[in-house]
């Protein structure tokens, strides 16, 4: 289609401005529009609202079950090693915290419960022993098998030493005490002092 009949049919150019070799090719085209202005059916289609109102979905969910839906979709994370091993180190120091603090806190007829845990991912069983429990051992636990063995002692205030038992047999002293004392056979017992409540630290 040359350009002046194109912009004719677009209505940028009036009809006596066409070439004369244009004219006639311009009044088929406005016969044909003419009749199909004619014998077109005014409006809509009648399927054709039906149509797209099935296809639009109108928002009667709740909002808390569109974001429970948003939240619960699986989607892929990528995530650099170098941050996700820091995000893991960070967890792992504050779920350290409170084994650190050992002190729970004391109950009202003065016991205090103490959290004590020793590193022995190569023990079977790990237990402890000490003056709080006249050296009879007490059996820890490493619930999630990450070799990471815990009791939590009710004990009252006092001074009290201590030591693990590993598989029955070794005696090791705790790492993590703060204070040590000679057993008098070559060894350091693990000294624990639980103060009275409002004596301070």
């Amino acid at each position: 289609m040359r350009e002046e009949l194109q912009k004719y049919l677009d209505g940028e150019l009036p009809a006596e401005l066409l070439p004369a070799e244009l004219q006639q090719e311009a009044a088929a085209w406005d016969a044909l529009i003419e009749d199909v202005r004619r014998t077109a059916a005014s409006g809509a289609p009648a399927w054709l609202e039906a149509r797209i109102l099935s296809a639009v979905r109108a928002p009667d969910d709740p909002r808390w079950r569109r974001w429970l839906g948003w939240l619960t979709s699986p989607r892929t994370i990528r995530v650099a090693p170098a941050p996700a091993v820091a995000v893991l180190a960070l967890l792992a120091a504050a779920l350290a915290l409170p084994w650190i603090g050992r002190s729970a806190g004391p109950a009202e007829d003065g016991t205090v419960y103490v959290q004590l845990f020793l590193e022995a991912p190569a023990a079977s069983s790990v237990a402890i022993a000490g003056d709080f429990s006249r050296w009879d051992p007490i059996e820890l636990e490493d619930q999630d098998g990450d070799g990471v063995w815990s009791a939590r002692l009710a004990v009252r205030p006092g001074v009290y030493e201590y030591m693990f038992v590993l598989d029955g047999s070794r005696w090791v002293t705790d790492p993590h005490a703060e204070r040590y004392s000679d057993d008098g056979f070559g060894n350091r017992n693990a000294v624990l002092a639980i103060l009275p409540e409002g004596t301070g630290t």
